[in-house]
C-alpha cells in the first residue's frame, strides 16, 4: 500500500510540474498573442484590418474615377492634332527659295486639313483641303501628299509606332 501511495504521490508531483510547464508556456504564448493583436501603435489587428479595408475601398473608387477620366481624355485626344507635316517647296522657277509650303494637320482618326501656300512674285494664294482618314475629296499635289505622309509618320511615332492601319490611298 505504501508503494502505491508513493507511486501516486510521484504521479501527482509529475502532473503538478507538467502543469507548471504548461502554465509558463501558456503565459508566454498569451503574451506573444497580445503583442501580435496589439501593434506598436496600440491598435489591435481587427482595427488595422478595418482601416486597410477602408483604404482598399477608397483606392477602388479612385481607380474607377481615374479610369473614367482616362476614357474621356482618350476620346478628347482623338480629336486633337496628333500629326503635323510641313513641306517647303519652290512653286515657280522664277522665284528664289522655298517660299511655298504645304502643312498637314491630322487628328487621331487621320482627319484634319492640309493647307497649301503658293508664293509668286505677283501674288500669293493659300488653299485648304479637308482630310478624312488621310484622304481628300480634292486632288492633292505631290507636296501635299508628302506633308500628309510626314504628319502620319509623326503621329505614328507619337503613339509609339502603333497604328491600326496607315492610310496609303493619298499616294
Amino acid at each position: 500500500m505504501e508503494l502505491q501511495l508513493y507511486l501516486l504521490l510521484g504521479i501527482v508531483i509529475f502532473l503538478f510540474l507538467f502543469c507548471l510547464v504548461l502554465l509558463v508556456s501558456f503565459l508566454r504564448l498569451n503574451k506573444r498573442y497580445r503583442q501580435f493583436m496589439t501593434g506598436s501603435d496600440g491598435l489591435n489587428l481587427e482595427t488595422k484590418l478595418l482601416i486597410l479595408q477602408d483604404n482598399v475601398k477608397e483606392l477602388q473608387r479612385d481607380f474607377v474615377v481615374s479610369e473614367s477620366l482616362l476614357k474621356e481624355l482618350k476620346l478628347l485626344l482623338e480629336h486633337t492634332f496628333q500629326g503635323i507635316g510641313v513641306v517647303r517647296f519652290n512653286a515657280f522657277r522664277d522665284t528664289g527659295g522655298d517660299l511655298s509650303f504645304a502643312i498637314a494637320f491630322l487628328d487621331g482618326r487621320k482627319n484634319g486639313v492640309v493647307v497649301t501656300g503658293i508664293y509668286g512674285r505677283e501674288e500669293s494664294r493659300i488653299y485648304a483641303k479637308p482630310l478624312q482618314e488621310g484622304n481628300s475629296i480634292y486632288p492633292l499635289t505631290e507636296e501635299e501628299k508628302e506633308a500628309i505622309k510626314k504628319a502620319l509618320a509623326l503621329r505614328k511615332a507619337a503613339i509609339g509606332g502603333k497604328d491600326e492601319e496607315d492610310s496609303e490611298s493619298y499616294r
